[in-house]
């Protein structure tokens, strides 16, 4: 099951083979309930808005609600351009959840602890688009993370061990599964409670394509979106551009 590639199609059947199994799709804030099979899908936003809302529109038509979380400091995707906008207020509109996803490797100053700036962040999301923000997972987590050492007394936190303690996690980082493929767990019933992190940057292909690649059309698609705001608005600019996206040769070639 592992080889199974990664395209929205093969979403989908996860997806659909876990609600054949009697899965039911839950947020954060309900993780107590006390159903036999559960799952805790959320979808870490590094990169890629426009798949998000793709993968939002899959889960969607099966009747599937998840969780978003939303980077304020992406050193790739601007939150707040219109056309992010867009994106996440279709994905709200469909019912999903938002969370925040914090980068724990950059902060603004000391002059606020962690979770200050946390409920900064999170608190600059719910203004901006009319929502509660009561959960949070950390970007690339640190030991201290981890090592289950950070308490949030405000927000959930997807990593801590203790309070989502009866849950099963899984992650499809870099597409590698560290165990069998999810749509075989769902299959098998392999977990009766299971938190799912989907990355919908590696799904929105229309065929398996390598983790470089994806980059390089996540990057791509976002300056095309930028451009699109840029033609309508500054008139400076001037025709349209291709964006062609070349790998350096490495120095120790």
């Amino acid at each position: 099951m592992n080889s199974l590639p990664f395209t929205l199609s093969t979403y989908s059947k996860t997806l659909e083979t876990a609600l054949n199994s009697g899965y039911e799709f839950t947020s954060f804030d309900d993780h107590k309930n006390e159903k036999s099979l559960v799952c805790l899908l959320r979808h870490d936003i590094d990169v890629d808005l426009e798949a998000a809302f793709e993968m939002a529109k899959v889960e969607a038509k099966l009747g599937i609600k998840s969780t978003y979380f939303l980077m304020l400091r992406s050193p790739v995707y601007n939150l707040f351009s219109r056309h992010n906008q867009v994106f996440v207020q279709k994905i709200i509109d469909m019912g999903h959840f938002i969370g925040l996803h914090y980068d724990e490797g950059f902060q603004g100053g000391d002059h606020l602890d962690l979770e200050n700036w946390i409920d900064f962040e999170a608190k600059v999301i719910e203004q901006n688009f009319n929502v509660k923000i009561e959960v949070v997972s950390f970007h690339q987590p640190s030991h201290r993370i981890l090592n289950n050492e950070i308490k949030l007394s405000n927000f959930i936190n997807t990593y801590d061990k203790e309070q989502l303690a009866h849950f099963h996690y899984i992650s499809d980082s870099n597409k590698v599964w560290k165990e069998q493929h999810p749509l075989n767990i769902f299959k098998e019933k392999t977990y009766s409670k299971l938190h799912l992190l989907i990355h919908p940057m590696w799904w929105f292909t229309p065929q398996d394509l390598s983790t470089e690649i994806i980059w390089d059309n996540s990057i791509r698609r976002n300056l095309q979106n930028a451009q699109l705001q840029i033609l309508n608005t500054e008139r400076a600019y001037g025709q349209a551009r291709d964006f062609i996206i070349v790998q350096k040769e490495s120095k120790n070639a």
